[in-house]
């Protein structure tokens, strides 16, 4: 029993990408890993795009990683937009970033709206996210509740967010059981927002055990009513 729950405290550490620690808690217990094992959980890393995480495992463990290998996950990373990992890659591996692909990189994220790894790509190139990116990267968080990123885009934008979009961020807001950034959306559209969807909000906070946020849905809904 006292083995086995060495190993899981072992394993707890491999999966968290301290491999160094979980080979001292090896030898000083004598619960063996293998080889074959520490291989695996290194090229885990690289796939989760842990790659200076690998290199010091790796070298914990005696194990070589090849450079080709190394270079090809940098690519990976700029291919799938893992804008942090490529950056941490770069500087691993000796290659600059791709200003060409950190743009496409960047330009993919706001679209996306993912508007921090949007601009992190575009900082990286040197370069300023264009204005209607910007624009579009709001209007996609608004519609997927995300109201403080859209806010932020359409201020790096040097624009106002629209009402309209506003209210639709609202709605989901309150639809998800979120409160305080349904509430603010709207009143930063300057409407009010409808009462039976202010109970319905506080009924889901309700469900899910958020009685703060309940609280605020309930008081608002009823100032509405008075």
């Amino acid at each position: 029993m006292k083995e086995e729950k060495t190993l899981e405290y072992i394993k707890r550490h491999l999966e968290t990408g301290r491999m160094a620690e979980a080979i001292e808690i090896s030898k000083a217990t004598g619960v063996m890993i293998s080889i074959q094992e520490l291989e695996e959980y290194i090229y885990e890393y690289l796939e989760k795009g842990w790659m200076a995480k690998a290199i010091e495992g790796s070298k914990a463990a005696g194990i070589d990683i090849p450079n080709e290998v190394l270079h090809s996950y940098f690519n990976k990373y700029l291919d799938e937009g893992q804008i942090y990992s490529a950056a941490e890659g770069s500087e691993i591996v000796g290659v600059p970033l791709p200003e060409d692909k950190l743009i496409a990189i960047g330009r993919k994220c706001l679209l996306e709206g993912k508007l921090y790894h949007g601009i992190e790509a575009y900082t990286l190139a040197g370069k300023k996210p264009p204005e209607e990116e910007l624009v579009a990267c709001g209007s996609k968080c608004f519609h997927e509740g995300k109201l403080y990123p859209g806010i932020e885009a359409y201020k790096l934008a040097n624009k106002t967010p629209p009402e309209e979009e506003l209210v639709i961020c609202g709605d989901i807001c309150l639809e998800e059981g979120m409160p305080n950034p349904g509430i603010e959306a709207y009143k930063l559209a300057n409407k009010t927002p409808p009462k039976q969807k202010l109970r319905a909000c506080g009924e889901k906070c309700l469900q899910k055990r958020n009685h703060e946020g309940a609280r605020k849905a309930f008081v608002a809904a009823q100032k509405i009513e008075e």
